[in-house]
């Protein structure tokens, strides 16, 4: 009996490190001293399909130990109710753990608890993912609020500008467009932009065909609007859902109305009970 609750171990060696998933550095384990490895940086999306990929391994993992540990306890109870038979004896289920179950809960217990910490990794990352999604979306709008005034400026000017920014991508004077709603201009982009406003093309994902860097070029300013934008929005959404939250929790009768009509009952006493006397 002793031999069976001290049979060895079979559990695989590897364990995951939730805090190296999608690091762009990874530890080698071997016999020797282990070593850094340097790896390109991942992007989110990466970051996310390994975390995705990792949670699965893990969640298997999970699988084959809860059965390996009621596999093994009962085999740990058949063996010790024959030999309680032989003896004679009624067979009885023991729950306390024997020895050779300790070992595999006690790794159960650490790869569960480091799939808490995949998966609220996972969550922070497909949140930051949606984030900057957001972004580039927002980043593509105020850049088309952006070419519209633009185009109205352009609509403002006489022909012979006009034709000199076609031409060259300056104004007739030989200075860079100077632009209300997107600042300095440089020669190649104010020239593809006004051919764009000749040819009657004022839509972002059409001017883009034929400037694919233009957001590239606003990159900086367009990013800097585009997240307070985004964090504004994303702020007052989640005001909102816990405002909503709230109102729902909220019981009928709320505390202000109670103590409104306690107040009354305090202002209107009992006729013919002498007010001084109950002081």
């Amino acid at each position: 009996m002793s031999d069976l609750e001290n049979a060895p171990n079979m559990n695989s060696d590897v364990e995951l490190n939730p805090s190296s998933v999608g690091s762009n550095v990874v530890e080698q384990k071997s016999g020797t001293e282990s070593s850094p490895v340097e790896t390109p940086e991942l992007s989110l999306e990466e970051r996310v399909q390994n975390l995705e990929n990792t949670v699965k391994v893990n969640e298997q993992e999970i699988t084959r130990l809860t059965a390996l540990v009621e596999t093994t306890k009962s085999a740990v109870n058949d063996a010790r109710n024959e030999v309680r038979k032989k003896l004679g004896l009624e067979s009885e289920t023991i729950e306390e753990d024997p020895q050779s179950v300790i070992s595999d809960k006690d790794r159960l217990k650490k790869l569960q608890d480091q799939q808490d910490v995949l998966e609220k990794q996972k969550e922070d990352l497909i949140s930051q993912q949606e984030k900057e999604k957001l972004i580039e979306e927002e980043k593509g709008k105020i850049l088309q609020q952006k070419l519209n005034k633009l185009f109205e400026e352009f609509q403002a000017l006489n022909l012979e500008d006009l034709q000199q920014l076609i031409g060259i991508g300056r104004t007739v004077t030989g200075s860079i467009f100077e632009s209300k709603s997107m600042g300095s201009l440089n020669p190649e982009v104010a020239q593809s932009l006004a051919r764009a406003f000749r040819e009657g093309i004022k839509l972002l994902p059409k001017i883009l065909e034929a400037e694919p860097d233009l957001l590239g070029k606003f990159d900086e300013q367009l990013t800097e609007e585009a997240t307070k934008n985004v964090e504004e929005k994303l702020e007052a959404e989640k005001q909102e859902m816990k405002n909503k939250q709230v109102k729902k929790e909220k019981p009928e009768g709320s505390e202000s109305e109670i103590s409104q009509g306690e107040a009354t009952t305090k202002s209107n006493p009992i006729e013919g009970v002498n007010t001084e006397n109950l002081k």
